[in-house]
């Protein structure tokens, strides 16, 4: 088979990497220029798509943001996986996102719009409650800010906001804070109906070890599959069918979500690639990858087949990681690092997810950017018990200031525990 990996940063090259291994002929493209790089000397690489794409071609999305390009591609009748304009709305809209949720169905914590800061802080001292912050627009995506103990502290974040990115700002959103665990629930889906098995997962986003630190996309996480039915996949993600069959979606659907006692709470979509998740997860796919996203792809399957266990992934990076640059060439002055060699990862490369690499001479090394070099995944029959393996990988990798959180395994396994109760239940 043929595929083409669309990337805007090359975020899914890896899993691109997996398809080849298994015999299959691939290509990338990566968009955004500050991340050509990543890797080079691993696949072969284009800087036009349409030249490597036929009628037999498997297009894969890795990311939001590139919609109406997929679905140009869908319109000219070529097997798409991942992206559309409607899965860019559901992301990147907020409101729009809470939206679709009323209409599904699910739940969601009471909310209001602003489009000015000033009146989101009059908002905020007048109901004195405790609130999420939730930007939108194009600024830094970690933005989004809970105060943990008064309005004062929101207040002050908010104020900081304004000065430091509010020409960034669309709208923002202030919502309720609800107590609950966050658990994420995903469905793929091929353009008519959803694919059984769903799946869950917990992860972990403060980029250190007692949870200190910025928010991250994710610093670790474990997925499994649910087989069994669960109460937050039933009054969660699986209200979604009606909708994303209306829309013919074809990719993954994940719904982050907040649960106690009371119900299932939706706080935001991500129809894409989860990062660290995704991987993680396909770890315990019992076929082959290329397969997987081909059979969605053509809608030419029901149901997959996954391995009954835990899958644990736990992010390795080297500074300035978890910077976020804001504009062209930020990176480049900000990283120093190029060229970082990576050693010791050789006989534990089928449980290595890599990112920001390149290979030259048979030596890999950081090929640029933020400094995001891999994710290491092991798989248990419990949830400590697949983050055993991660751990002696990240041990035996040898990359200059190499950094990752050293707790996951005294916090993540608590989180999963936690959710199956929860999920236990009628769907």
């Amino acid at each position: 088979m043929k595929f083409l990996l669309y990337s805007q940063s090359g975020e899914g090259a890896q899993i691109l990497k997996r398809i080849e291994l298994e015999g299959n002929k691939c290509a990338l493209y990566i968009k955004d220029k500050e991340y050509k790089s990543a890797f080079d000397g691993l696949l072969e690489k284009t800087e036009n798509p349409d030249d490597f794409i036929d009628d037999d071609t498997i297009i894969i999305f890795d990311m939001s943001g590139n919609g109406s390009i997929a679905d140009s591609y869908r319109k000219s009748e070529h097997h798409v996986y991942g992206a559309s304009e409607f899965s860019d709305k559901l992301e990147h809209d907020r409101e729009f996102g809470f939206d679709i949720m009323e209409k599904a169905g699910i739940k969601i914590p009471e909310y209001k719009v602003f489009n000015s800061i000033k009146d989101g802080m009059d908002f905020v001292r007048e109901t004195n409650r405790r609130l999420v912050f939730k930007p939108s627009g194009d600024m830094p995506s970690k933005l989004t800010y809970s105060s943990a103990k008064n309005s004062e502290e929101l207040l002050a974040y908010m104020t900081f906001v304004e000065k430091r990115f509010g020409k960034h700002i669309k709208s923002f959103v202030l919502q309720d804070f609800i107590e609950g665990e966050v658990i994420s629930s995903e469905f793929f889906c091929d353009g008519n109906d959803f694919i059984w098995p769903p799946n869950s997962t917990v992860e972990v986003k403060r980029a250190w070890s007692g949870d200190l630190g910025p928010s991250t996309g994710c610093s670790g996480n474990i997925t499994w599959i649910e087989n069994n039915g669960s109460k937050i996949i039933g009054n969660g993600i699986a209200l979604m069918r009606e909708i994303c069959q209306k829309e013919q979606f074809c990719g993954q659907i994940d719904l982050n979500t907040v649960v106690n006692e009371v119900g299932v709470y939706g706080i935001e979509f991500t129809p894409r690639f989860g990062y660290d998740a995704t991987p993680t997860l396909l770890t315990l796919l019992d076929d082959d990858i290329g397969y997987f996203f081909s059979g969605i792809a053509k809608g030419e399957i029901e149901e997959f087949s996954f391995a009954d266990k835990f899958a644990g992934g736990i992010r390795v990076t080297i500074p300035p990681y978890p910077v976020e640059p804001q504009g062209h060439g930020d990176i480049e002055k900000l990283a120093p690092n190029i060229g970082v060699p990576i050693l010791g990862w050789k006989e534990y490369q089928d449980s290595l997810y890599f990112y920001e690499v390149s290979k030259e001479d048979n030596q890999l090394f950081h090929s640029g950017g933020t400094g995001v070099i891999a994710c290491a995944m092991g798989i248990g029959d419990n949830p400590l018990e697949c983050l055993v393996y991660p751990y002696d990988i990240l041990e035996g990798l040898v990359i200059p200031d190499k950094q990752y959180r050293v707790d996951l395994h005294n916090v993540l396994p608590g989180m999963v525990e936690k959710a199956l109760k929860l999920g236990k239940g009628d769907k």
